[in-house]
């Protein structure tokens, strides 16, 4: 309660952010330490099947139905990523909103007073002032560096698929890549 009572009606939105930010990061560790333990996944495979089913048809619709599939495969590999980039711009947005009302309760009580200002009437607004903005950066620095990880990992893998699907393709125009 007490910290309700500090950061004021703002620690709501930080919080729901918080929430929402460590759900997120929390089940992309586990979708990409998932995907680290099985080395013979399931996306080369869908790749390989998608080019041996349709060997048949010319090359430009194969790599027209391997380009969807990765798409598809990419949107599951970048879930959450556009959110977690929301959470962290918007939480420190959020932060500075809470210091400027806290700047502004402080400088009110400045105003209502007729004798001579002393630090420790307006310590507690600048304190909350503060605290608020603090609380915005703790949930936006681990948003933004997971957004980066996790959209390096996905770019990583994607550039695999497609290396894969370009080796499946040479394979079936039996093509040779090397002697």
């Amino acid at each position: 309660m007490q910290l309700i009572e500090n950061i004021g009606f703002l620690f709501y939105p930080l919080c729901l952010f918080s929430i929402f930010g460590m759900t997120i990061i929390i089940e992309r560790m586990i979708f990409f330490a998932r995907l680290k333990k099985s080395p013979n996944n399931n996306f080369m495979q869908q790749i390989s099947q998608i080019l041996q089913k349709n060997q048949n048809l010319s090359k430009e619709l194969r790599d027209e139905a391997v380009t969807f599939k990765i798409l598809q495969i990419k949107e599951q590999f970048e879930y959450g990523i556009y959110s977690l980039r929301i959470i962290g711009v918007l939480s420190p947005m959020i932060g500075l909103l809470g210091t400027v009302i806290g700047m502004i309760k402080a400088f009110k009580i400045i105003a209502q007073q007729n004798s001579p200002v002393v630090p420790a009437m307006i310590a507690e607004g600048l304190w909350n002032a503060m605290l608020t903005t603090a609380y915005g950066l703790i949930i936006a620095i681990p948003a933004l560096l997971s957004a980066f990880i996790f959209l390096r990992i996905s770019e990583r893998f994607i550039a695999k698929l497609q290396n894969h699907a370009n080796l499946e393709s040479f394979k079936i125009a039996k093509v040779k890549i090397d002697d």
